[in-house]
């Protein structure tokens, strides 16, 4: 079993320094396996902010993957946005692909949805597609858990559910699915939820899909705040926990769903099953 710390949305520029560190010691005390960062670092891609996001990271309490999102180029340079839109990013976090991440039990690629012409909603290349067959082709005989980690979702929790979704969502949840992976972990929309990938949506892939609230921001969903999520994986299982900041306590648990695969597909599981 590995558990990862799903955490999203910082806007480092609209943070609550007192949240961000009561994040810093639940992640601390749940001691995750991985920390995965999905993107919006920063809330306008200044300097001052990304030195402030890069501080966090580096206070962070287990090896970490971060991928960009929309709030991390700039909105207004549009000059810098155009010729290098990354520049600040790479300069203070690192590059911008993603990266990629796997030990004896999981599997982690990690993908650069933002686009310098969309100013929201992001996109999957073709390019990108073809990297997720070569990511985990090698992993085909072995039964490590595999994981995408977009900042754009890319396929909706379940049906009736209705988010934007990344362009060329649909072709890049086929080429999850042909490469076998199993959950997409997201943010932007700041609403902690997941659920079985809506089959009309993405017709025989089997994941589920995770998205995060925002970590820090106040600027919050309505009857949401702030929260990250807990993500066990194992083999055939997987359960995603919500941890939502209270005043005055820190982050506590709030909800928690489970998720067993069968030949039917991810079905919801009792929390009480053996």
């Amino acid at each position: 079993m590995r558990l990862l710390a799903h955490v999203s949305d910082l806007h480092f520029g609209t943070q609550q320094d007192d949240v961000a560190e009561a994040l810093l010691a639940a992640l601390t005390a749940h001691r995750p396996d991985l920390i995965v960062v999905s993107g919006d670092l920063t809330q306008r891609a200044r300097t001052a902010e990304f030195l402030k996001a890069k501080a966090f990271l580096g206070r962070l309490p287990a090896p970490f993957m971060v991928v960009p999102g929309n709030h991390d180029i700039p909105l207004y340079d549009l000059f810098s946005r155009l010729i290098d839109p990354f520049a600040k990013y790479r300069a203070h976090i690192g590059g911008d692909a993603g990266g990629f991440f796997a030990d004896d039990e999981i599997a982690v690629l990690g993908l650069n949805t933002v686009r310098r012409l969309k100013q929201k909603n992001g996109r999957v290349s073709p390019e990108q597609m073809a990297e997720i067959a070569q990511a985990f082709g090698p992993l085909a005989e072995d039964r490590r858990f595999r994981i995408v980690v977009t900042h754009h979702p890319v396929g909706l929790p379940g049906e009736g559910q209705r988010f934007d979704l990344a362009g060329r969502a649909s072709l890049a949840l086929a080429a999850m699915a042909a490469a076998g992976v199993r959950l997409v972990l997201s943010g932007h929309h700041h609403r902690a939820t997941s659920g079985r990938v809506d089959a009309e949506t993405s017709p025989g892939a089997e994941l589920v899909a995770v998205y995060a609230g925002t970590a820090l921001s106040s600027r919050t969903r309505l009857g949401d705040g702030n929260s990250f999520n807990l993500v066990r994986v194992e083999p055939g299982r997987l359960g995603v926990t919500v941890v939502a900041h209270a005043l005055g306590s820190g982050f506590m648990p709030r909800a928690e769903t489970a998720y067993r695969l069968t030949r039917q597909g991810w079905m919801h599981e009792r929390l009480d099953a053996a």
